[in-house]
Parts: structure tokens; C-alpha cells; sequence
């Protein structure tokens, strides 16, 4: 959900025909048993997205049956859509370890990076980032000038299991629904 904050940022800072956001299907990096059911999550996205009708929820990745890599997810949009330009954004934590992603080369050959400035790196650590990733494989990645959201994807789920409902992390007919479904319980 910290992606809507995110979307906001790129809307309203960089482009007005950013369409699509995408739930996490099965996920390679989480154990799916702990993760919260895919229709909940998709109602959530729907919830977050409501007010923006620029954005779309996409059920790409929740409808497949095999794992969600980025790369696949890159490779279908460019396959149903080969004459859009893709914009793939990310939180400046996620860029820090973005070489050790399935296929990040592919990911940068279909997409321009946008990276939001989160939690604890500053600008010219991003910059440095970029660099050494762009020492590896072709890739056109742009910091988003935008302000920094602090808490990450993770650290809302944590507080939420201690009961705690960070303000202004998400909108409040997600918080709405979260709570009603009984959400992100320990």
C-alpha cells in the first residue's frame, strides 16, 4: 500500500498516463502461507486506487499460476502493449539490492526505472547505486524528486501485527478494511 504514497509522488511530479498497479502474485521472496489472501490484497489496491482515475488495478500477476518475477511481469505488458513505453518505479531500499533480482537486466531493457528516495539513502548513495548498476548492464534509471517516505511495505505490516495503524501510511478506507477483515494479526 505504500506504493499508492509512491504513485502519488510519480503522478504528480513526472508523468500524468502512469496506469497500472500491479499486486504481488506468488511471490519468490515471501513464504505464501504468511502472505495476506490475493483477494484481499487486489480489494485493498482497488480501495487505494479508488480516488485516482489514472490508475488502473491489474490482476496480471494474482491470475497466473506460475511465480511473480518483475521480468515476466515486464515481458507480458510489453508483449500485450508493444507500443507503450514502460516505467517501472521502486523505493530507493529495493534499488540497493536490485542486481540480485531474477533477470534485472531484462527488467531494464523493457523498463525505465523510477526510484523513489526511502528510509535511510540519501541521494548520492542512490546516484553511486546507479552507477555501479549501470557498470553491469544497460539500464536508464531516474531518482523521482519527490519527498522521502520513510517507512517501507515491511515496517507497516509490522507495526499493523503490533496493533498500531501508522498514520497517513495508507488511505483510510484501507485501514477501514483492514481492520473489518482482521488483517495483519499476529
Amino acid at each position: 500500500i505504500t506504493d499508492i504514497f509512491i504513485w502519488q509522488n510519480v503522478h504528480t511530479n513526472l508523468m500524468h498516463w502512469i496506469r497500472w498497479l500491479i499486486p504481488a502474485g506468488h511471490s519468490p521472496n515471501k513464504d505464501e502461507h504468511g502472505m495476506t489472501d490475493a483477494k484481499d490484497r487486489f480489494q485493498m489496491c482497488k480501495l487505494a486506487a479508488q480516488p485516482y482515475p489514472w490508475m488502473t488495478v491489474s490482476r496480471l500477476e494474482l491470475d497466473s499460476a506460475e511465480r511473480s518475477y518483475t521480468y515476466r511481469t515486464m515481458e507480458k505488458l510489453s508483449e500485450q502493449f508493444p507500443m507503450h513505453r514502460f516505467f517501472f518505479i521502486m523505493g530507493g531500499d529495493s534499488l540497493d539490492y536490485f542486481e540480485q533480482w531474477k533477470q534485472p537486466e531484462r527488467i531494464a531493457k523493457l523498463a525505465t526505472i523510477l526510484v523513489i528516495p526511502r528510509d535511510l539513502f540519501t541521494i548520492a548513495a542512490l546516484e553511486k547505486k546507479i552507477r555501479l548498476l549501470q557498470e553491469q548492464f544497460p539500464c536508464d534509471i531516474r531518482i523521482v524528486p519527490c519527498e522521502r517516505f520513510l517507512m517501507s511495505s515491511t515496517k507497516i505490516r509490522q507495526a499493523l501485527m503490533r496493533g498500531e495503524y501508522p498514520e497517513h501510511a495508507f488511505p483510510e478506507e484501507v485501514s477501514a478494511y483492514i481492520r473489518r477483515h482482521h488483517l495483519y494479526q499476529s
